[in-house]
């Protein structure tokens, strides 16, 4: 109880973040003392998944606190506070003298949206910031370990400006001795929406930035002018959950394909209600032949066309060959397929538990677990109970 009595920031469901001690668990409520002496009384379903682990480990709490409760959705019940998000005095540039890109900025607690065109990044802003406090609210050390830096995004809408971006960007990859990433961004500059490109160092200083940054080739708006569009919702949430997992080394990423793709559909499709996204595969000798994969044509029914494929065994639910695929093997049925593995890995609070200890698993051994831990870190025995469950799940309803 000595431990539990420490001072410590605990973030709540809408957002809060207070700095408090631990006072007293009754049921399920909590009594959290700050500095100040008067007690705040929260319901435990509404601290984050941290939050209750610790009250597991040193304020005596049943185990099961960390599975109650519906998982809800913390993006859309944070409470962002618009003066976070401010736009800031000056302009970014890339390049030098005549050949400088000017870009301006919108700033908040945790990224840098920098646009050139018309488009504006408020709401990319707020929509990056939900889906932050997203992951800091359901994966244990999310919020510890992304510290005190922020994450640059680029909106381009400007098609001059975007396509000096991309004759800059060619060039910095070769001065960075990289000429096969140079290779990689010259072909699909014109053909991606999204993509992940590397900062400068003297940009990385001034600006307190990540290495990389998310690049969007704006040609439609609409997505950027509201909170939650799909297609950033989609990109946003594959670079946050990618970067928790970044320290898979090659021997180890089998799978890693499977489980961030799956993530960023299901955020896209339960926050946004629709799908905007259709991936690209970029293969060949010099990265020159490209190829488009998405699911089923009529969004709407992807579970409803998936389902009797599983019951009449078309398509096989099968958790060792799917972590092996790759983008260049994307069918319709089976980027769907990996659609329902993450829907179903995230889909209640017992399962989202699951989630996040296998995230943290893969951020500790810096791999994909084999088919045999996750079958175990889910609470089955053996890979064919896992995907009995798996595929009842996608059966009998509760994939829609």
């Amino acid at each position: 109880m000595a431990q539990a009595a420490e001072m410590r920031n605990w973030m709540s469901r809408k957002g809060t973040v207070l700095e408090a001690e631990l006072g007293s668990i009754t049921g399920d409520q909590v009594i959290l003392i700050p500095k100040d002496g008067k007690e705040q009384k929260l319901k435990v379903e509404d601290l984050s998944l941290a939050d209750r682990q610790y009250l597991v480990e040193f304020g005596g709490a049943d185990a099961s606190v960390i599975t109650s409760g519906a998982p809800g959705f913390p993006e859309k019940e944070v409470h962002i506070d618009a003066a976070s998000i401010k736009k800031l005095p000056g302009k970014m540039h890339l390049g030098e003298g005549s050949a400088s890109l000017a870009f301006e900025l919108v700033q908040s607690p945790h990224f840098l949206v920098a646009s050139a065109g018309k488009i504006r990044g408020q709401d990319t802003a707020d929509t990056a910031e939900r889906l932050w406090h997203g992951m800091a609210f359901q994966h244990m050390n999310f919020r510890k370990d992304w510290g005190d830096k922020r994450m640059l995004i680029l909106l381009v809408d400007d098609r001059k400006v975007y396509k000096a971006l991309g004759e800059w960007y060619v060039a910095f990859r070769i001065k960075e001795g990289d000429p096969d990433g140079a290779q990689r961004a010259k072909t699909v500059w014109d053909k991606t929406g999204s993509t992940e490109i590397m900062v400068p160092e003297d940009s990385i200083k001034e600006h307190n930035l990540f290495p990389s940054a998310i690049l969007f080739n704006i040609t439609e708006t609409a997505s950027f002018t509201k909170v939650l569009g799909p297609f950033p919702t989609h990109t946003i949430s594959s670079a946050l959950l990618s970067k928790q997992m970044s320290g898979v080394s090659s021997f180890g990423a089998e799978g890693f394909f499977a489980i961030v793709t799956g993530h960023a559909f299901y955020k896209e499709i339960t926050l946004a209600k629709k799908t905007e996204t259709t991936l690209l595969d970029v293969s060949g000798t010099g990265n020159d032949e490209i190829s488009s994969k998405a699911g089923f044509k009529d969004g709407t029914s992807w579970a409803k066309t998936l389902r009797p494929l599983v019951h009449k065994g078309k398509v096989k639910v099968e958790l060792d060959a799917m972590l092996k695929w790759t983008r260049a093997d994307l069918t319709p049925e089976k980027l769907v397929l990996i659609f329902s593995f993450v829907y179903y890995m995230e889909s209640d609070a017992k399962r989202l538990c699951a989630f996040a200890k296998m995230i943290r698993r893969i951020e500790s051994s810096n791999q994909i677990p084999p088919a045999e831990e996750i079958a175990k870190i889910f609470g089955f025995d053996t890979v064919a109970a896992f995907e009995a469950d798996w595929k009842k799940f996608i059966t009998d309803g509760e994939f829609k």
